[in-house]
């Protein structure tokens, strides 16, 4: 049984004086992380092994209070043979 990877990154412009906020919750999901980030804008990475989960962890990331917009500027998706996951 092969699984799915999907990877997406997305560009975050946040209020500045809820960034702190902003920036732990992004930080305490599973799947996501942060790469580069400013007073206004982060760049999250997220990782997932099904298009669902995906879309559900971009929402929960534009849903924080706080979050003015975020834009998904990359997405990638392959099938992994077994065992690479």
């Amino acid at each position: 049984m092969s699984k799915e990877l999907h990877v997406t990154s997305l560009v975050v412009q946040v209020i500045p004086e809820k960034m702190s906020a902003v920036r732990q919750a992004i930080m305490a999901m599973e799947n996501a992380e942060l790469s580069v980030n400013d007073e206004f804008k982060l760049v999250v990475i997220i990782e997932g092994t099904s298009r669902r989960g995906l879309v559900a962890d971009v929402d929960a990331v534009s849903n924080l209070p706080g979050v003015l917009s975020s834009s998904m500027v990359y997405h990638q998706s392959e099938v992994l043979d077994e065992g690479e996951i």
